[in-house]
């Protein structure tokens, strides 16, 4: 396990070891943050890679029944569909010891503004985020924030609501992200991924540091990096 001085980047060449030290992470932050708060606000992504860390998290030992998990973002998809992230963290993460924890969903089918307030005034109800997972694609997006979305700059911007319905070029369905405000204000940043192609588009965009075409970049300066290589 090798350290990056300049974009706190710990890279690991054992998958145990990355599940390990990223879960161990995690509980532990969670725990400390258990002493300073009635609860704790824990947001993580969707996809497969992190269903092994989220295994491995289901069985740590802290009183989950305090624990509120959002999705990062969420494909506008039924809730009981592979392609639903909430679905996915469901079965993955919300069992064993994490039954007990409460999960938000970012998306209601048949979808009403009303709906929409809603969900604003709960995610304003569990903020700020006390640890932050993020995934990384090869195009360097994280959440929903893609370098190519039209409604990057909104869900960007300041002013922006907690959640923002997106859509994305070549993608089937729009998306609901949490804002980078409501992201990037975790007390606890981790970023994971695999393999040496996303890592190598990480530090090549870092040194070009143009985060506009690389949204990740946008939480370099608060977010450790996991690299399974």
């Amino acid at each position: 396990m090798a350290g990056n001085r300049s974009l706190k980047l710990i890279t690991y060449t054992n998958e145990l070891d990355w599940q390990r030290g990223i879960t161990l992470q995690i509980i532990d932050e969670l725990k400390r943050e258990a002493e300073v708060s009635e609860f704790q606000t824990l947001v993580v992504p969707g996809g497969t890679t992190p269903g092994p860390i989220f295994e491995k998290l289901s069985t740590g030992c802290l009183d989950w029944s305090k624990v509120i998990v959002i999705p990062s973002d969420e494909r506008c998809v039924p809730l009981n569909t592979a392609r639903s992230n909430y679905n996915l963290i469901k079965q993955t993460l919300l069992k064993n010891n994490a039954s007990s924890a409460e999960i938000i969903s970012l998306y209601k089918e048949n979808w009403k503004a009303s709906h929409f307030h809603q969900l604003e005034q709960k995610l304003a109800s569990v903020l700020p985020v006390s640890v932050c997972i993020l995934g990384m694609g090869e195009d360097l997006h994280t959440a929903s924030l893609f370098p190519n979305s039209p409604d990057l700059d909104t869900a960007l911007s300041a002013h922006s609501s907690h959640a923002v319905r997106v859509s994305v070029p070549n993608q089937p369905e729009e998306r609901i992200t949490l804002s980078f405000n409501v992201l990037v204000q975790a007390q606890h940043i981790h970023v994971i991924f695999k393999g040496k192609t996303k890592k190598q588009n990480l530090m090549q965009s870092f040194r070009s540091e143009n985060p506009r075409n690389a949204p990740i970049l946008y939480f370099a300066k608060k977010a450790t990096f996991h690299c399974l290589d």
